[in-house]
């Protein structure tokens, strides 16, 4: 999970009141030590000079320290009875992500001055987060962690920039975007450029790291189905210069994600780009370990987007594009045109262990001709599926999470036996998700990040579908 860099700002009695304030400090001293302690094992916490703030001026001078110290959210901690106003002062000269948090002792009268503090925040209009009780009993730290956690997503996005290799693929609208409303509402900007970038690249890199990467892809796959036509030696060595002038091309215009179109004039005009994209979204390639590069096929930018969100918020796991082939209420296949970070087809830390999983085989379209990365995701993980939608330019992120389990390929539909596949076993309402979901496309991520997503879509106000039913 990402570990959100957080400003903690603890309240106490004024100075005018030292009398009070040194009769009621053990309390204060005790329920601080408690809510650190239970904090600090998920987040960094960043103090202010003034461990404690009695005063309006050191209010002002906190606020501007945990300012300048780039914090992703802060917590505004009232341990005892404090003077609600000065609460509210002080969330106001902040410009990051709010939560405000108390505890339940009785001798604290801390849940006194939380709805106090809370409503002086309502009134000048702040948006916030009321910790719903104890902030050290675990549904209430639940939801505080996952807010910070989203809050550091939501940092951590902005000022990003999305590379659009290409333009619009096969006609799906879907994969567009609207550059001025990404800024808007998520900070971040869309640089486009040409696939010809790829080629134009691919063909003038130096011999010796092409056969490295080739090398390094061929010992450690499992399988490389070659044939005499549309999969060949000169084939792989296309797709994989292709990665390597994609990677570069990230280098040169400072791209933190990207979407390759592909179709229909690289893979059919110069080589699939499968490859590419596995190993771009992988955590590993021919040069060692790397960042993952959230990367879609047919240069889907919100679901780049998407899985960029994923990526953050699970702290650097890789993510993927995935079509819903097939679905029921209670299982969905995903079968991906032909690629998804190798990382898949193993869940392994262990790149070796992934790598064997994975038989390169001739795709099923494409005239340029090239592999399709087929293998299917272990069963027995938890998975996050989600994916951001728009209906009439208002942003809906969609959520479901499910279990991988196994089933026979080779009785899957002839389109998809050559591509990397998910089976899901899950509970959801599939009229609802039917009626609502607004993709052919759909992302994902191991673990369950339902909770940090929700909280990611209210930090953003945009509307967020949960889609799974209830259990029990």
């Amino acid at each position: 999970m990402i570990r959100p860099k957080i400003g903690v700002l603890v309240f106490s009695e004024s100075l005018v009141r030292e009398d009070v304030y040194k009769k009621r400090k053990p309390i204060s001293d005790r329920e601080v030590k408690r809510f650190v302690t239970s904090l600090e094992t998920d987040v960094d916490i960043v103090w202010p000079e003034a461990r404690e703030i009695r005063s309006k001026k050191q209010a002002v001078q906190s606020a501007r320290e945990i300012g300048a110290a780039q914090v992703d959210a802060v917590v505004l901690y009232v341990p005892i009875f404090v003077a609600p106003a000065l609460v509210a002062h002080t969330a106001n000269l902040l410009h990051v992500p709010i939560a405000l948090a108390c505890n339940e002792a009785e001798d604290s009268l801390s849940q006194l001055v939380f709805l106090a503090a809370a409503g002086a925040l309502d009134q000048i209009g702040l948006r916030y987060l009321r910790v719903p009780g104890d902030a050290v009993e675990k549904t209430n730290r639940d939801i505080l962690v996952s807010f910070l956690r989203a809050a550091a997503a939501k940092q951590r996005l902005r000022g990003q920039t999305y590379g659009c290799i290409g333009g619009r693929s096969l006609g799906i609208s879907t994969g567009t975007a609207d550059v001025a409303l990404w800024e808007s509402i998520f900070a971040v900007d869309i640089e486009h450029v040409d696939q010809f970038e790829i080629a134009y690249r691919a063909e003038r890199l130096d011999e010796e790291t092409v056969k490295k990467h080739v090398d390094w892809l061929m010992e450690r796959t499992g399988t490389v189905d070659f044939n005499e036509s549309n999969f060949t030696p000169p084939h792989l060595e296309k797709q994989v210069r292709s990665y390597i002038a994609t990677r570069d091309i990230c280098e040169h215009y400072e791209l933190d994600f990207a979407g390759v179109k592909c179709q229909p004039e690289m893979s059919n005009g110069y080589c699939l780009q499968c490859i590419n994209v596995a190993i771009s979204n992988d955590p590993f390639d021919a040069d060692g370990d790397k960042e993952p590069v959230p990367t879609s096929c047919e240069a889907d930018a919100d679901g780049a987007l998407t899985m960029q969100i994923l990526k953050l918020l699970s702290g650097g796991r890789p993510t993927s594009l995935n079509d819903i082939a097939w679905m029921t209420a209670r299982e969905m296949t995903l079968a991906n045109c032909g690629s998804m970070a190798f990382y898949f087809a193993g869940l392994s830390p262990d790149l070796k262990k992934n790598l064997k999983e994975v038989s390169l085989v001739p795709h099923s379209f494409g005239e340029a001709g090239g592999a399709s990365t087929q293998f299917t995701v272990p069963a027995g993980n938890k998975m996050t599926f989600a994916r951001l939608f728009r209906t009439k330019s208002q942003y809906t992120l969609g959520v479901l999470t499910g279990n991988t389990v196994e089933k026979d390929r080779a009785k899957q539909s002839p389109t998809i036996q050559v591509r990397p596949l998910i089976f899901v076993d899950m509970n959801i309402d599939k009229e609802q998700f039917l009626s609502s979901f607004g993709s052919n496309h759909i992302h994902a991520v191991e673990g369950d990040l339902k909770s940090e997503l929700k909280a990611f879509a209210e930090l953003l106000e945009i509307e967020f579908i949960d889609y799974d039913l209830p259990t029990g």
